[in-house]
């Protein structure tokens, strides 16, 4: 995959019939009874624990351009710790948070 595309655009690019399910698919679901703010701690804490570094930047830079405090990611994030994650996955997810974070302060 194209480090200048993020995954979705990327699958847009090779198959936009399925990309375009993808997306019809992921909107039914953010219907559900859970708001956009918990619905996203539970995207980036599966991508944390799956190693998933890009679209776990990009779902942190999301959050963060909705004013989500970091605070609230990082707490999301160490729930996981002992109760369905190891220490190095969750360890790793911390400190790409803190990264995504410094370059939108920076930016």
């Amino acid at each position: 995959m194209s480090d200048a595309l993020i995954p979705s655009d990327y699958l847009r690019k090779l198959a936009p019939e399925v990309a375009a399910s993808f997306k019809e698919m992921r909107g039914h679901i953010a219907k559900g009874p859970l708001d956009y703010e918990t619905q996203e701690y539970v995207i980036i804490g599966g991508f944390a624990l799956m190693g998933y570094e890009v679209p776990f930047r990009i779902h942190v830079g999301r959050m963060l351009d909705r004013k989500v405090p970091v605070e609230n990611m990082r707490h999301a994030l160490l729930a996981l710790l002992g109760a369905s994650a190891p220490l190095y996955p969750v360890a790793r997810a911390l400190a790409w948070l803190d990264e995504v974070a410094a370059e939108k302060a920076a930016s």
